[in-house]
């Protein structure tokens, strides 16, 4: 079995790169590493590296830690799914019966309203 290699970029002061995404907002450097950005390659990494070498020097050059994943757990999702399934479908089964029974509210009063118009000719 090969070995997966995964990148994150590490601060001087132990802290980890996170992603920010487009526009985003924030702190760029955090102390959890499950919040950090992975790079599958080295080379993403490497130019978070430079960049932060080039545009803050004052700051250090940050370290590349290198993450090697080599057990794999395959998570049977089967039940998990099933049940959602069949969540999901009593849900609209339920919405479907609100529906018809603010249905059934409306065709019933249209029925009392043509009633009182024929009750009303037929006085006339």
């Amino acid at each position: 079995m090969q070995n997966l290699e995964l990148y994150v970029v590490q601060s001087k002061d132990g802290k980890w790169l996170r992603r920010k995404g487009y526009g985003g907002s924030g702190t760029c450097w955090v102390d959890n590493i499950n919040k950090a950005r992975i790079y599958p390659k080295i080379g993403g990494a490497r130019s978070m590296v430079t960049w932060w070498a080039n545009n803050y020097p004052d700051y250090g050059i940050p370290l590349i830690v290198k993450l090697t994943v080599s057990a794999t757990e395959f998570i049977d999702e089967s039940k998990r799914v099933e049940k959602a399934k069949k969540s999901r479908e009593k849900k609209e089964i339920a919405y479907k019966i609100i529906r018809k029974q603010e249905e059934m509210k409306r065709l019933e009063e249209q029925i009392k309203n043509a009633e009182e118009d024929l009750n009303k000719l037929k006085s006339n």
